[in-house]
This record gives structure tokens, C-alpha cells and sequence, in this order.
């Protein structure tokens, strides 16, 4: 595992090891963190993750870090020949993921990303009906994520997250970048433009947004609104909603639960969808690198996401702190 320091460290922890996967070795730029972290799990730990893999030569890696270095890290696993996770954004803009997009392919190499709302069961039940026949043209799309306060990565340690030139951005890239994916595998592969988009510094007068909207349109006229931030009254928890709609079918994964509404059969049911996505990144990861079969999103439908995120903050309108 590489750069442990990352708040989502733990997380990837308790999914590699139910996936049955035996930790070798930590690493952080942090010493002190990597030492850390190796205590608690029970394996080495290295500051400089390159001299980790000549010493590991491990079978699969879990990568995180600052995005401003993630290409570099990336690049190096590339061209070690690992299959390896990496967490989101893998950089600070499109341009940065684009040459290990491209490298990645020459090579066909197992690279996943941790876009875990592909595991909400709406995206289950929207096939099931899509193959039954029973879905009908797409309408329209909301992808909302909203965590806690800017402040919580001050806590985590992890105050980097707060500066633009490091993170790539606030909300919006780090947030913002699962309902982008979310808007992009809707309308399957069209392409995206921006209609309009705000962003708002106004409570917390950081040099990241704390709150950003977009409105989003495919080339076929399906609408999607996107809503990411750091607003959520709440250190430990959040709020998000997936909702879509077609000709005959109405579906909103709200936090744990999916609402099913179906216009052929005047049903709505509900469901529960309280399966941790984290822990199943691991376990399917793994199981789709033993079974020769693509990552569940790869770099590619990274890029694709951070090209339309790149694109809404070129036309984002910024409200400014209010200095009250």
C-alpha cells in the first residue's frame, strides 16, 4: 500500500484483506505515518515507496497519495509491470491522466480506480430493466455527494486536500468526480457539454470551493445536474443521491435506500442498499485481476470524468467568502 497517509487508507485496508489479500508492505513520504500504520497491520514500512516494490516485488498494489503526485506514482508502477488501484483523481487536471491513460493501453495493463458508487444497487436495477426491455429512453439525471466541513482534513492529516495546487481543486474534483462518472455511465459514452456551473468560498473562505453545481447536457439531450460539497453538518457522515429517470422508470438511491417507481406497472418499491462500496472495491478488484477481467472503472473513465470536471471550473461562476 502506498502513501498510507491518505484518508481513505483504512478503508482500502479492510477491503484488500477481505478480499483474502496478505499486506506485505506500507509506505508513506511520512516515515512516521508508514511506521504507523505497519504497526497496527503487522508488515514492513518503507518512506520511499519505489525502494518498497524492489524490496516486496509485491503481486498488486494499492495506491493514494497527494493528486499532484499521482502520475509519477502511477508512471512507476507502470512501468514496474504491477497491477495496481489508484485512488481518485490520479492528478490535478485531465492533461496529467491523459499520457498514463494512453501508456496503460499500449501495455493493457490492470490499473482500477476506486469509483465506488458504480456498486449502488440503482445501477442493477436500471440494467435489469434496460434488458427486460422495460426502461425506455433516457430523461434526465441528478448525482448529488455532499460530506462534511473543509476542517475534517486538518483532522485526518491531511491538509493538503485544502490547497488547490496540491488536490487539483476542492469539492468538485474530490467529491464531485464519483457524480460525474455517475452522469457519464447514464448516458453511455456521448459526449458531455456545460451548460453552466457556480461554485461557492462563501462560509469557510478556503482556497477550494466548499460547494459546487453544474448543469450538464449529452449530445442526445439527456440533462444532468451535478451537486458536490463540503457542507454537511456532520464530521463523520454525509449525504448523497443518485437519481435517475427514463420513459418508464423512475429511480433515487438515497444514502442506503433505492426507491424503484415503474410507470408499465404502477409499482413502487423500496429497497435497502446498505452494502459497504469500499469493501466491495477490494473484494471484486481482486477477483477481476485473478479472472482476467477488467477493473470495474479504469483509468480511462477516470479522464473522462476529470475532462468534464476540468471544463466546469473553466465555467464556473465563484461566489466569494462574504466576510461576515
Amino acid at each position: 500500500m502506498v502513501e498510507v497517509g491518505h484518508w481513505h487508507a483504512s478503508m482500502h485496508l479492510r477491503s484488500l484483506r477481505m478480499a483474502g489479500a496478505q499486506i506485505a508492505g506500507v509506505s508513506d513520504g511520512d516515515l512516521g505515518i508508514a511506521q504507523e500504520f505497519a504497526d497496527k497491520v503487522g508488515c514492513q514500512a518503507f518512506q520511499d515507496y519505489r525502494v518498497m516494490l524492489e524490496a516486496i516485488r509485491p503481486e498488486f498494489v494499492m495506491a493514494m497519495g497527494r493528486p499532484c503526485d499521482m502520475p509519477v506514482i502511477a508512471r512507476a508502477l507502470l512501468d514496474a509491470g504491477i497491477p495496481f488501484a489508484i485512488e481518485k483523481p490520479v492528478g490535478t487536471s485531465a492533461d496529467h491522466v491523459a499520457p498514463l491513460v494512453e501508456i496503460a493501453r499500449q501495455r493493457q495493463a490492470f490499473v482500477a480506480v476506486p469509483l465506488v458508487n458504480r456498486y449502488r444497487a440503482l445501477w442493477t436495477w436500471l440494467h435489469r430493466l434496460d434488458q427486460s426491455g422495460r426502461a425506455g429512453l433516457r430523461s434526465h439525471a441528478h448525482f448529488r455527494i455532499v460530506n462534511g466541513p473543509p476542517r475534517r482534513y486538518d483532522v485526518d492529516r491531511v491538509g493538503w486536500m485544502l490547497n488547490s495546487a496540491i488536490s487539483g481543486g476542492g469539492c468538485l474534483r474530490n467529491l464531485g468526480i464519483h457524480a460525474v462518472d455517475a452522469f457519464l455511465q447514464f448516458i453511455r459514452g456521448e459526449e458531455v457539454e456545460v451548460l453552466g456551473a457556480a461554485m461557492t468560498y462563501r462560509v469557510y473562505d478556503e482556497a477550494v470551493e466548499e460547494m459546487s453545481a453544474a448543469l450538464l447536457r449529452s449530445k442526445s439531450g439527456i440533462i444532468g445536474t451535478i451537486e458536490a460539497g463540503y457542507s454537511f453538518a456532520s464530521m463523520t457522515t454525509g449525504d448523497s443521491e443518485w437519481r435517475v429517470s427514463t420513459a418508464n422508470c423512475y429511480l433515487v438511491d438515497h444514502n442506503h435506500t433505492l426507491r424503484i417507481a415503474t410507470l408499465d406497472d404502477g409499482q413502487i418499491r423500496t429497497i435497502a442498499d446498505r452494502a459497504s462500496r469500499y469493501n466491495r472495491f477490494g473484494v471484486d478488484t481482486l477477483e477481476r485481476l485473478r479472472s482476467g477481467r477488467p477493473p470495474i472503472a479504469t483509468l480511462e473513465d477516470c479522464y473522462q470524468a476529470m475532462r468534464v470536471i476540468d471544463e466546469i471550473y473553466q465555467k464556473a461562476v465563484r461566489i466569494p467568502c462574504t466576510g461576515q
